[in-house]
């Protein structure tokens, strides 16, 4: 039998709650994640350059990626001290283990989303009478199979899937959203096994997800465009300012952008903190299973 949910609201404030317990103690994590972020960007610059760095890239990206799990797992520690092992670094490395896997798994869905729908498209495109090959690489070709598109009608059911598609990647998300939790609260990786703590929460899940995560990453984003547009660098309001482009912010020296990079990556932090204060309050309230206090670093 699965749990019953406590009302939004209540289940908000103790979301609230555990976010502004963790944001102080789990300072260091950020700053260590803001800066492996910074990292990260600049030799994104680099690979940017040449091939020859793309190697390096891929190191230094499965580092951020660690960095990250390792403040994950400090909030989650913070936030269930009953839980985890006896070293912050083992349930980092659980909780590494799983986001690559969750992650392989989304790629993997994205990936056939994306063949899906381009072959999908071209099909669309067939119908309507146009044929994209005669203006091949340019610009004008895609502009004309929009047109196509809308002419024909096919853009409507095109949009319809891909609203279903974009539905269901949420719908899979929400599903999973305690695979973080459940790593570190039930000391093995777990990835799949909160699958079932979700079954009938998932409208109910979807409600926190959008006031809690959807609605402070869009304001947060925004904050931290802004900042960034304003230093230089091209962003979504490099398209809306007096009506002109992205100029480009190659001019921007790699180390100044990777500095703006970890600032940007500070102002998203509340975005992090509610994340996490959700995942640990769900988690305390769906889990059927919890650890035993009495042997926590068993």
């Amino acid at each position: 039998m699965s749990a019953v949910l406590p009302k939004p609201a209540a289940l908000m404030r103790d979301a609230f709650t555990n976010a502004r317990s963790i944001a102080l103690p789990t300072l260091p994590g950020l700053l260590l994640f803001a800066a492996a972020m910074g990292g990260q960007s600049w030799f994104n610059r680099l690979a940017a350059d040449g091939s020859s760095f793309m190697l390096l890239w891929m190191c230094v990206s499965l580092v951020t990626i660690f960095v990250g799990c390792f403040w994950s797992a400090d909030m989650y520690r913070k936030l269930m001290p009953d839980s985890g092992v006896r070293t912050v670094f083992v349930d980092a490395g659980r909780l590494f283990l799983a986001s690559l896997a969750v992650y392989g798994l989304y790629f993997i869905v994205g990936f056939l989303l994306t063949l899906f729908f381009s072959i999908f498209a071209g099909i669309l495109i067939g119908t309507a009478g146009y044929d994209p090959s005669e203006n091949a690489g340019s610009t004008e070709a895609v502009w004309e199979s929009i047109r196509a598109l809308s002419n024909s009608g096919g853009a409507v059911l095109l949009y319809i899937l891909l609203f279903v598609a974009a539905a269901g990647l949420v719908w899979l998300g929400l599903r999973l959203f305690l695979f973080g939790a459940a790593t570190v609260g039930e000391r093995r990786l777990t990835i799949f096994r909160s699958w079932s703590w979700t079954s009938g929460h998932v409208s109910r899940i979807a409600l926190l997800w959008v006031v809690l995560q959807l609605a402070p990453w869009i304001v947060l984003t925004l904050l931290a465009s802004g900042f960034l547009h304003l230093m230089g660098v091209d962003t979504i309001f490099s398209f809306t300012t007096a009506g002109q482009g992205p100029t480009g912010d190659a001019a921007v020296p790699a180390g100044l952008y990777a500095g703006l990079t970890s600032v940007a990556t500070l102002i998203m932090a509340p975005f992090y903190w509610l994340g996490h204060g959700l995942a640990v309050t769900l988690y305390n309230q769906l889990a059927p299973n919890r650890v035993d206090p009495d042997a926590t670093f068993g």
